[in-house]
């Protein structure tokens, strides 16, 4: 091993966390709708009713997902803005 090298993945730390926040919530964003459709293609065939409810739930599950990730983005954007001076409210 590398002298520095154990501080070289330190440095990067933050970096691959970024990576694995991003592959988690890109996998959420592709199975959630997935998965409501599948719910929606099973009661389908369980009441007979077509395409219908596999369309409606896999739009609930996209319409879930995209609140999820617009509400994670404004806590997120809250934290990383906390006691910014253009946050600071004037007298």
């Amino acid at each position: 091993m590398r002298e520095g090298s154990l501080v070289e993945l330190r440095e990067r730390e933050g970096q691959w966390l970024g990576f694995e926040r991003a592959l988690a919530q890109s996998m959420e964003i592709v199975a959630t709708p997935l998965l409501f459709a599948l719910f929606g293609y099973w009661l389908d065939g369980r009441f007979g009713t077509g395409p219908v409810l596999a369309i409606a739930f896999g739009l609930l599950g996209v319409a879930a997902i995209s609140l999820r990730t617009y509400l994670w983005y404004r806590a997120s954007m809250d934290r990383e803005e906390k006691g910014k001076p253009w946050t600071r409210r004037r007298p």
